[in-house]
């Protein structure tokens, strides 16, 4: 038995060898025959003569898998030989690339957990020597974070790579904490017509640039918020011909992310706000925003989060927000309002 499992080792020699390679070479450790011999026998526990490691090596190579090795020409004993010295594998990403899209992780709001499983995975595809020094970093998850349907973005890119325009309901949230579609004369849901131009990506959001119909202006719209998405076979306008549109339509001039991380322990906070922004505080709160109650034109709402953040975030909606508690909370804000006055008051 023990035979027969040497002997299945030799068989699938060349797929130790392979995995050797991806695990303990890249570009700057690359391996010599007697390297890769030794782990043979180290790790697997199979011996292995040169020549067939060679052997295996040649035939990765010749199969089109990232093998490279250094090609040198020497004299052995008075002959003139061909030598294929250190073995690797090339990956393909390489070290720069891997850190930076690890950073882009941990910058991330996404769930840590899932953060450290995607970063781990990053890892594994490069040699065993790439370390990116952040096994003690922790990420600051986003409980914000709203459910986007991929099937809306996939119609959107379709209509834009098509050239065809799209049809949807726009939605808001009232007062019953509930979507609502928008409405315009006689109380009569929108169906918005749109040509559409440039799906962007940003702060685990997606937004969405288009024309709508009738009009000469580029009108950007939530994803999160859009329902119904279709795409129709009607040719969409070309943006070059919409007026609000110098030449082509970049998106740096519609967005800016202008991000900020606040800091202290969250507590819960209570302020009054105008219904009409009860599609903002679902979208910038989250889960940790909580409706009190509703009376005409206004709603009461519950927070947790650092103070810093609610008061500006307050301080942002003034005069459709009044914060109510906690009274150190109240107190910021009203001397931030009274500074206000100062400031813009009549001289």
């Amino acid at each position: 038995m023990a035979e027969e499992g040497k002997s299945m080792g030799r068989k699938i020699s060349i797929v130790y060898i392979m995995q050797i390679l991806q695990r303990e070479s890249d570009r700057d450790h690359p391996l010599s025959q007697q390297n890769i011999i030794e782990i043979l026998k180290e790790q697997y526990d199979l011996s292995m003569e040169r020549k067939s490691v060679r052997r295996n090596l040649e035939f990765l190579k010749e199969a089109g898998f990232p093998v490279v090795c250094r090609e040198a020409d020497r004299m052995i004993q008075g002959h003139a030989a061909h030598l294929s010295l250190d073995w690797y594998w090339d990956h393909s990403f390489d070290k720069d690339d891997l850190q930076t899209l690890v950073d882009l992780l941990y910058f991330s709001h996404l769930p840590t957990a899932q953060v450290k499983q995607l970063s781990e995975k990053l890892r594994g595809l490069y040699s065993r020597y790439f370390k990116d020094g952040k096994d003690m970093v922790k990420n600051i998850p986003n409980s914000q974070k709203m459910n986007y349907p991929d099937d809306i973005v996939e119609i959107l890119s379709s209509a834009i790579s098509e050239k065809k325009q799209v049809t949807f309901f726009y939605d808001h949230y009232e007062a019953d904490g509930k979507r609502h579609h928008n409405r315009g004369f006689g109380n009569k849901e929108i169906r918005y017509v749109v040509n559409p131009y440039v799906v962007a990506a940003s702060d685990q959001r997606y937004f969405f640039l288009g024309n709508k119909e009738g009009e000469e202006n580029i009108t950007t719209f939530s994803v999160e918020l859009m329902a119904d998405v279709e795409k129709t076979d009607i040719e969409a306008r070309p943006p070059k011909s919409v007026r609000d549109v110098e030449s082509v339509i970049r998106t740096s001039d519609y967005f800016m992310p202008f991000n900020r991380t606040y800091t202290g322990r969250a507590e819960e906070c209570i302020f009054k706000a105008n219904w009409h922004l009860m599609t903002d505080i679902v979208t910038d709160f989250g889960k940790d925003a909580y409706l009190l109650s509703a009376t005409q034109g206004w709603v009461d709402v519950k927070v947790t989060a650092p103070l810093a953040a609610v008061r500006a975030w307050a301080l942002k909606n003034a005069p459709y927000v009044k914060v109510v508690a906690p009274i150190t909370l109240v107190q910021s804000v009203r001397d931030a309002a009274m500074n206000l006055t100062k400031l813009y008051g009549d001289k």
